[in-house]
């Protein structure tokens, strides 16, 4: 842990207002804010998705929340009177819940990204653009002081592990929906091989 403690230490030196202002508005990407720009996006084109991106979201604070209060880890700021408290954070530490947020949310725009008509390298650059605010959500929570490096990776990966299992759930139930109403179709419209 002294490493990640120096990390914080090192990134909070020489830290301007403007920098923190910066890092203030970043973090918000992990929380409603982000969750409210990414329904918009997706749900143009993709209500279903962008229903269960909120599902994910909820089921992803609730777990959060429910790890944050078995691990009971104190937040940095807590621990080290030298690190200071810009996100006006209280209560546990491991995992992030901003980056939790913010990798359940990257999967599912990542998702959307590859089912649009995009091009591949527009698709590429998009994935490379979302993956890089989830980690500035990430690197945020750090510089502000709430949370340590481990509980930015662990709060990502929880995010992206919750996200993908109900994409790949929503996914097994639609594909098993097409072939059922295939099969109707084909046995109403004759076409049915016996």
């Amino acid at each position: 842990m002294d490493f990640e403690v120096e990390f914080i230490k090192f990134l909070q030196s020489g830290l301007s207002n403007a920098w923190i202002s910066v890092f203030q508005v970043l973090t918000l990407l992990g929380s409603w804010l982000g969750l409210l720009i990414s329904f918009i996006i997706i749900f143009r084109k993709k209500k279903i998705m962008a229903g269960l991106m909120v599902i994910a979201f909820i089921l992803a604070i609730v777990i959060n929340f429910a790890i944050k209060n078995i691990v009971c880890r104190p937040r940095p700021f807590e621990s080290y009177d030298f690190i200071i408290n810009y996100g006006g954070e209280d209560g546990f530490s491991m995992p992030s819940g901003h980056s939790c947020a913010a990798g359940a949310m990257a999967v599912f725009l990542i998702a959307y990204l590859f089912q649009s008509k995009s091009k591949k390298s527009a698709k590429a650059l998009g994935c490379i653009a979302i993956i890089l605010v989830a980690l500035l959500v990430g690197f945020s929570r750090i510089v502000l002081g709430v949370h340590y490096l481990t509980d930015v990776l662990i709060g990502l990966l929880e995010g992206a592990i919750i996200a993908s299992i109900l994409l790949l759930i929503y996914n097994f139930y639609i594909y098993k929906l097409q072939k059922q109403l295939e099969i109707l179709r084909r046995f109403y419209m004759g076409d049915d091989d016996e």
